[in-house]
C-alpha cells in the first residue's frame, strides 16, 4: 500500500509533526500523559483506513536538547520513550522541524503526487531557554507545500503567550498541566488529522 504511494502516485502523504516539551517542568504525570497521548493518537489513526494510507508522523522532543524521530508512515510509527529533563530547547526543535520540512517533503510531479502541507502541533508549558526567533524566521519563509500549519498549546501558568503568538496565530491555552487535559489535547489532535479535500 505505502509502496504504491512511492511508485504509482495514487496517494499523497499528510506529514504530521508533534513538537513536545520534555523539559524538567513536565516530569511526572504530565510526561506520562504525553506518552499515553501518543499511543492514543497511534491507536485511533490506525483504525482510520484513510489515515493509514496517508498520515506520516514525526516526533520532535525538546528538553536539554532537541531530538527528532524521523517522519515515518503511520503503520511504522512507534511512540518514543519520553523522559523529562533540563531546559526548554524549543529553538533547536523548531530548527529540526524546518530542516525536516525542507528535506523530507515531496513535491508534486507528473508521476507522483506531492505531499500536503504539514500539520505541526506544539505543546509546551513555559518559555524557551534558547534562541527560537531565528528558527521562527526560517519557518515563516517557507512557501507552498512547505508552509506548515502550526497549532500551539500552552499549558500552565508560566507560558509566554507573546512567544507562542510569534510562532503561530493558532494558539490555545490550558491553565493547568493536568494529565486529563493533556490527553484530551491528543485526542483532539487525532480527530483533527483528517484528509484535506
Amino acid at each position: 500500500m505505502l509502496n504504491g504511494f512511492m511508485g504509482s502516485g495514487y496517494f499523497r502523504r499528510l506529514p504530521v509533526y508533534l513538537l513536545l516539551d520534555c523539559s524538567a517542568s513536565m516530569a511526572g504525570d504530565p510526561i506520562t500523559a504525553i506518552h499515553e497521548g501518543l499511543n492514543m493518537i497511534h491507536r485511533l489513526l490506525m483504525a482510520d483506513p484513510q489515515a493509514l494510507e496517508t498520515v506520516y508522523i514525526s516526533v520532535i522532543k525538546f528538553g536539554d536538547n532537541a531530538k527528532q524521530y524521523r517522519l515515518v508512515a503511520l503503520d511504522r510509527f512507534v511512540p518514543p520513550a519520553l523522559e523529562a529533563s533540563g531546559k526548554k530547547s524549543m529553538g533547536a526543535a523548531l530548527h529540526l522541524l524546518a530542516d525536516s520540512i525542507e528535506q523530507d517533503l515531496v513535491f508534486h510531479t507528473s508521476v507522483r503526487k506531492g505531499d500536503y502541507c504539514p500539520l505541526v502541533f506544539l505543546l509546551t508549558d513555559g518559555e524557551p531557554t534558547d534562541n527560537y526567533r531565528r528558527a521562527v524566521a526560517r519557518l515563516k519563509q517557507l512557501h507552498g507545500i512547505r508552509k506548515p500549519t502550526i497549532i500551539a498549546l500552552g499549558c500552565g501558568s508560566k507560558v509566554n503567550t507573546a512567544m507562542l503568538r510569534e510562532i503561530t496565530e493558532h494558539v490555545f491555552f490550558m491553565h493547568t498541566v493536568s494529565p486529563e487535559q493533556i490527553k484530551s489535547f491528543f485526542k483532539w489532535i487525532s480527530g483533527s488529522v483528517g484528509i484535506p479535500q
